[in-house]
């Protein structure tokens, strides 16, 4: 039965896998021979994080073409994944020997190097990646994933904004720019983007539950503590402090009681109403 790639590759750039692989499912032994049929099932495998399919499939490709520098280049990602840092270096630099200026080669390079802790060489190697091709769709997601692990949560949060601007339909945009509002206690904005990103994919079970926990941050219920939620665990105890602390040196206990009180009446209510928030939402 004839597959038609073009298709495959249309729901892998859109981030949707299971599409692909269904795409795909109809292979005949011919085109199961072919590197592009390989190359996508090992794509689609790893944006469904599978991981170790990814790399089989990968590696079923590079049996056929040991010099598909795509190929590689997927194996790298899945092996990373897997935290196997020498396996994926290794086919890193095998891809990077066959296409030293490849935008999509680098920034897998970078990913490698970036997962074994070594961010500023990996900011390095995307930026030669944008010289290469500033254009390129690896590029900013790449600087996302580095500013993530740099813990820079507005940074991330900007670039992925800046390419949901370009493809609002961009799930990985989505993802990462509710990981990031997360973080930096955006509720109400984390809320709609993880939302979006599940109803792209909804047999992610992690991302449905980060989402989850998103929807319940923003229940009604939970309007009094949404300071808390800006401000962050660090943020509001220094605040808490300040405030308890500073009505006392002004003389005022019993404003200095009262708020103390407040606080942690504040604290018990977020840690017994998100759970049983979330648990009702999850019916």
């Amino acid at each position: 039965m004839a597959v038609d790639f073009t298709l495959a590759q249309h729901y892998v750039t859109i981030d949707q896998p299971k599409l692909a692989l269904d795409a795909l499912a109809g292979a005949d032994g011919e085109a199961m021979e072919s590197t592009e049929f390989w190359r996508l099932r090992a794509l689609a495998h790893y944006e469904l994080d599978e991981p170790a399919e990814a790399a089989r499939s990968a590696s079923e490709g590079l049996q056929r073409n040991p010099e598909a520098a795509d190929l590689l280049v997927v194996l790298a990602l899945a092996e990373a994944e897997r935290d196997d840092l020498a396996a994926a270096e290794r086919a890193s630099l095998a891809a990077l020997h066959l296409d030293p200026e490849d935008p999509y080669v680098l920034c897998a390079y970078a990913r490698v190097v970036a997962r074994g802790g070594q961010l500023d060489k990996a900011e390095q190697i995307v930026d030669l990646a944008a010289r290469s091709d500033p254009y390129a769709r690896e590029v900013p997601r790449t600087r996302a994933l580095i500013a993530l692990l740099r813990g820079h949560n507005r940074k991330v949060a900007q670039i992925s904004e800046e390419m949901l601007a370009e493809n609002p339909e961009d799930a990985a945009a989505h993802r990462m720019r509710g990981v990031a509002l997360v973080n930096t206690g955006d509720a109400h904005g984390a809320r709609d983007s993880l939302g979006t990103a599940v109803r792209d994919d909804p047999t992610d079970q992690a991302l449905a539950g980060a989402a989850r926990s998103a929807r319940a941050a923003t229940h009604p219920l939970l309007w009094p503590v949404l300071p808390l939620q800006r401000l962050g665990v660090a943020g509001s105890w220094i605040a808490a402090i300040t405030i308890i602390f500073g009505l006392r040196a002004l003389g005022l206990d019993g404003a200095s009681s009262v708020a103390s009180f407040v606080w942690i009446a504040l604290v018990a209510y977020s840690w017994l109403a998100a759970p049983a928030i979330e648990r009702r939402l999850s019916r």
